[in-house]
């Protein structure tokens, strides 16, 4: 996963070309529904297939986040450890953009699980 998911650092080479899978279809509904099961929230809804879907994914998870974090440390943990985020990613995330840059690392970490089943299954 990429290291800078800064604003400007979700754009890099690898978090770059892992977005621009986000424009199809099967893709984003099988990481939409990675999120729902990973941060345990149904009411994620699917954005339309398009460069604005990794932008509007992660406002909705940010709202999630934002709902946990203020429920406690151990249910923001608790999102975290589901995600399966290293300490260094939180900790890289968090120091770029906050919880902003968490939302986006939760995305790209939900759509690395898709496309590693993917890969694995000979289907990407």
């Amino acid at each position: 996963m990429h290291e800078g998911l800064s604003k400007r650092g979700a754009e890099g080479e690898g978090a770059s070309g892992l977005r621009k899978r986000l424009d199809e279809a099967v893709v984003l509904q099988e990481t939409v529904a990675q999120l729902r099961k990973d941060l345990r929230e149904e009411t994620l809804t699917l954005p339309e297939v398009g460069e604005g879907a990794f932008e509007e994914l992660r406002t909705q998870v940010l709202a999630v986040i934002e709902a946990r974090d203020r429920e406690g440390a151990h249910a923001f943990g608790l999102v975290v450890n589901r995600v399966d985020l290293t300490e260094h990613q939180v900790g890289a995330a968090m120091g770029a953009d906050g919880l902003f840059g968490l939302a986006g690392a939760i995305v790209l970490r939900c759509l690395q699980k898709v496309l590693s089943r993917k890969r694995y299954a000979g289907l990407g």
